[in-house]
């Protein structure tokens, strides 16, 4: 989902903004919701989703799905007094924008009181830290999000004979990529690494290699900096060339979009890409019965630091919050609640029962209605520490999820769109070789400090 731009659009809250501590519940049993991710798949699922959570929570539920423009919907409603709503739903990126508006409530409160949403044995510490704005919450979340992990086909190694990844460098890299392509040579157009340079955290495991954190870095003198633009980012500039230039990268990876990179590394048209961790699994699903002879997704952290670690990219906070003008803010916290349950994980995950799933002798079985809805109806990782999947994860799945622990979450500020605007279009021109790589570094640094992006 596109970031909000709210400085586009005035919000008129002036007169409607209400403190937390003004705010009572009021005899007010329903919960208004709008979302574009969370609920039923269609108009049946949304059905049967919305009783369910009306049946855990005790509340009446209205859910509003918008079929398309979400951002453009969620304006309206903020901009029109907020129509009643109680939950809205939006990512990470949008969170300063909404505050700065004075579009949500301060919820800091109603999460400590909540024995739900205040244990840490629920959702950790680190998580509302991330969200934390000068010591407030104005949100809960959706689900607990997940980290991008280098995919390696499998299958390829075992088929050609190929010896593997020597060592977790980017020489290592290079030396199967370049084996990759030796022996491949029945595949019509094999590359044996692709990505989508316009999505810069296909970037991040390369850049461990230096110890740089892709996006905007803040220093220790609280200056606004963009590692991957400088001198020690070289080496990796260098090496993305050199694939480049020695066809080991596919040329398309710099105009590609994600749908694309993953229809190639699905027909065996690449070898390594960079994804969610949750597509490991879902290449090997989609694989059907190719999996795991023909094809096999498996995880990797990437390169090394200075510290023997992995540095991976984990998605921003997708987030629920109560608009100031809600009159159901008591309803509202008990739906963050419930989806920090088992139940509510549940719910978000596999749907609801006797639609998305079935239990039979104690054992849960996926609806073919279910088994289409991919485990996913807003969550398929739910936020609480204390969740049980009551069905296994796709194959690869499970071992993509323990590199979880090197990921960390990019800076979410207002410079942001025109950093990855600015990095994307300079990556492409040192990639491609238009410019050598210390110019094109030169460059970069730039135009970042030219746009107000960076401070230095």
């Amino acid at each position: 989902m596109k970031l909000i731009k709210l400085s586009m659009l005035t919000l008129t809250l002036t007169n409607l903004l209400i403190s937390p501590s003004a705010v009572i519940a009021q005899e007010n049993n329903t919960v208004d919701i709008l979302t574009s991710v969370t609920g039923g798949k269609d108009e049946e699922d949304a059905k049967a989703f919305n009783q369910k959570l009306e049946e855990l929570t005790g509340l009446k539920v209205n859910i509003e799905k918008p079929a398309e423009d979400y951002n453009t919907v969620v304006l309206q409603k903020l901009s029109n007094g907020g129509e009643g709503l109680d939950l809205i739903y939006f990512n990470q990126d949008q969170l300063n924008d909404l505050v700065e508006q004075g579009a949500l409530l301060d919820i800091t409160d109603y999460v400590k009181n909540s024995e739900i949403l205040s244990d840490p044995e629920v959702i950790s510490q680190s998580e509302w830290d991330n969200i934390t704005i000068d010591g407030k919450l104005y949100a809960g979340f959706n689900k607990k999000e997940i980290h991008r992990v280098v995919n390696l086909n499998q299958a390829l190694l075992k088929k050609y004979k190929i010896e593997g990844l020597s060592e977790e460098t980017l020489d290592g890299y290079y030396k199967l990529f370049k084996e990759m392509k030796d022996k491949v040579t029945d595949i019509d157009n094999f590359y044996p690494y692709n990505a989508v340079i316009s999505n810069l955290f296909d970037l991040q495991p390369w850049f461990a290699s230096q110890d740089i954190k892709t996006g905007i870095v803040i220093n220790e003198a609280g200056k606004r900096t963009a590692p991957i633009a400088s001198q020690e980012a070289k080496p990796v500039w260098e090496w993305l060339r050199k694939l480049y230039q020695e066809e080991l990268m596919d040329p398309s990876s710099l105009t590609d979009t994600t749908k694309e990179l993953r229809e190639k590394f699905g027909a065996n048209q690449t070898g390594v890409v960079v994804d969610w961790a949750a597509w490991t699994g879902l290449y090997n699903s989609n694989a059907g019965a190719d999996y795991p002879d023909k094809f096999e997704a498996v995880p990797l952290g990437g390169t090394n630091n200075s510290d023997g670690k992995y540095m991976l990219t984990r998605g921003g906070a997708s987030l629920w919050g109560i608009p100031a003008t809600s009159d159901n803010v008591e309803g509202a916290i008990k739906v963050l609640e419930t989806f920090a349950t088992q139940e509510g994980g549940i719910l978000l995950s596999l749907g609801a029962e006797g639609y998305d799933y079935v239990i039979e002798d104690g054992k849960y079985k996926l609806t073919e209605v279910g088994e289409s809805h991919g485990k996913d109806h807003g969550a398929p990782f739910p936020i609480s520490e204390k969740f049980e999947a009551p069905l296994p994860h796709n194959p690869g799945v499970d071992d993509a999820m323990k590199l979880l622990t090197f990921a960390s979450t990019e800076s979410f500020l207002p410079e942001s769109a025109k950093y990855n605007e600015i990095v994307a279009q300079k990556a492409v021109e040192i990639i491609r070789g238009d410019v050598d790589v210390d110019t094109g570094l030169k460059e970069m640094q730039q135009a970042l400090l030219d746009a107000g992006v960076i401070e230095e």
